[in-house]
């Protein structure tokens, strides 16, 4: 089976139900990896408290798969579907997406930019890519393959 979400003004998916978590997606299309995705209707002026908000969430996820993964939270064990709880993927590569969908073009390679100053230590910790790290607008996360055709819900 497969599933969407729909999340800030988007929809998401379809995604093998065997391959989401909450907003975690096992990309099995390509060179496989693990994805956390946060999406947000805009980004505010004062944008430091926004990136360190996301920073937070996406460290919350990716540390409660992690520990979920290498069995530390057993109640999470049957909630985390099998593409996502195997051993091996830990050792997959982990990509950090934030999608906002009205973002012009030249806008994204700078918010890219700052969110991946945020998430430096991060990246050092966990062994993320630079480029692994980004700034979608929706038609950038359709080309990404995290939404379909009719993104707007």
């Amino acid at each position: 089976m497969s599933r969407s979400i729909i999340e800030s003004g988007m929809t998401f998916g379809s995604f093998v139900d065997n391959d989401l978590f909450e907003f975690i997606v096992r990309n099995g299309s390509g060179k496989p990896a693990i994805i956390f995705v946060e999406a947000k209707r805009s980004v505010p002026r004062e944008s430091d408290l926004f990136f360190a908000e996301i920073r937070l969430k996406m460290i919350h996820a990716l540390t409660v798969w992690f520990t979920a993964v290498c069995g530390r939270q057993e109640k999470l064990n049957n909630l985390i579907p099998d593409n996502l709880k195997q051993a091996e993927h830990l050792k997959l590569p982990i990509k950090m997406c934030l999608v906002i969908p009205e973002v012009p073009d030249q806008y994204l390679i700078p918010l890219s930019d700052k969110f991946r100053q945020f998430l430096r230590a991060e990246r050092m910790i966990w062994a993320i890519g630079y480029s692994d790290i980004s700034v979608l607008n929706a038609s950038r996360a359709k080309k990404y393959g995290l939404i379909g055709r009719d993104c707007i819900a």
